[in-house]
């Protein structure tokens, strides 16, 4: 019950920022095109930010096995996501967008926060895992995927995407066991708390343009959101509870709990970020943002009830 009241609690505040960045439109304090630079100094600054401080932590052996076991769950979790919107991408007519959004979830603004009130910091230390994967396939594949370019993203660019040179400069730090030191670390917290703040405004700014009552009557964006939400979510604890795995290495349990928040969470705000970046259906990409953030307040404490039910810590 505590949890579910926080999770409310968080995402109206959520849908309060979105709700700001509409009306400051409607009032015409912003322009709708303001919502690019916006996604720019979200996307290509305050998300570094937070990436690199993600991976602040003391490691010990047991720390970094478990960590590993985080990150190869989070690597099979996105290998699993990808390959079944694959297949099913001409029998849904799954668009570029409705693919990531399905994937890609709201690992880090969102549920970081939520893991630490609530479940206490170990447990941010094992959601770290997830951002590895998360962040290395969301600039690798996913921007592929939203860009719409035929063959492999240049590796070139790839590697000097300043979120993926973030992952690399927060694994180096983490491994090194060096700690920023407190003034930048300052500094840092502080862009870090408006990566939030930021990516709500977009959407709010983005969804300003269109009749809402129209948008969110359109079944295809329920139908994204109940796949993001339930479908996928359930179809890896179906899979963790036939493999067995957590039977036989029950002390795994709490590495995965912390792994299945990211894995129930609403669609990446970093999609509808891309989206705007790229001019790929960026109203899209929104709604689908909003329209699961409202209902994960339901589904996440579902999803994690039934997998402390099957599996008991």
């Amino acid at each position: 019950m505590e949890f579910t009241i926080l999770l409310i609690s968080k995402l109206i505040s959520l849908m309060l920022m979105a709700v700001a960045g509409y009306v400051l439109v409607k009032c015409r304090v912003l322009k709708l095109e303001d919502s690019k630079p916006l996604s720019s100094l979200t996307v290509y600054f305050l998300q570094p930010c937070l990436i690199i401080r993600s991976f602040q932590i003391e490691l010990t052996a047991d720390r970094m096995r478990s960590l590993l076991v985080g990150i190869v769950f989070a690597f099979a979790v996105h290998a699993l996501w990808i390959v079944l919107t694959r297949v099913l991408r001409k029998p849904l007519r799954l668009s570029a967008i409705d693919r990531t959004s399905l994937i890609y979830t709201n690992a880090g603004n969102l549920v970081l926060p939520l893991i630490s009130m609530t479940l206490g910091e170990e447990y941010v230390f094992y959601a770290s895992a997830y951002q590895v994967a998360f962040n290395i396939l969301l600039w690798s594949h996913g921007q592929t995927v939203i860009r719409g370019e035929k063959g492999d993203l240049p590796l070139k660019k790839m590697i000097l995407n300043p979120n993926m040179l973030s992952v690399f400069i927060g694994l180096a730090l983490m491994l090194a066991r060096i700690k920023i030191p407190s003034v930048i670390d300052t500094t840092a917290s502080g862009f870090s708390s408006m990566v939030g703040p930021c990516s709500m405004l977009v959407i709010g700014m983005v969804i300003t343009d269109t009749d809402l009552r129209k948008v969110f009557g359109d079944a295809r964006a329920w139908f994204i959101a109940v796949g993001r939400l339930i479908v996928l979510p359930l179809t890896v604890i179906v899979l963790l509870f036939l493999t067995g795995f957590l039977r036989r290495y029950p002390v795994y349990i709490p590495v995965l709990l912390a792994g299945m928040f990211p894995a129930a969470a609403p669609s990446a705000t970093s999609v509808a970020q891309m989206a705007v970046l790229y001019d790929r259906e960026p109203l899209k990409a929104s709604i689908y943002n909003v329209i699961t953030l409202l209902l994960c307040t339901a589904t996440m404490p579902f999803v994690l009830w039934l997998y402390r039910v099957l599996f008991p810590m």
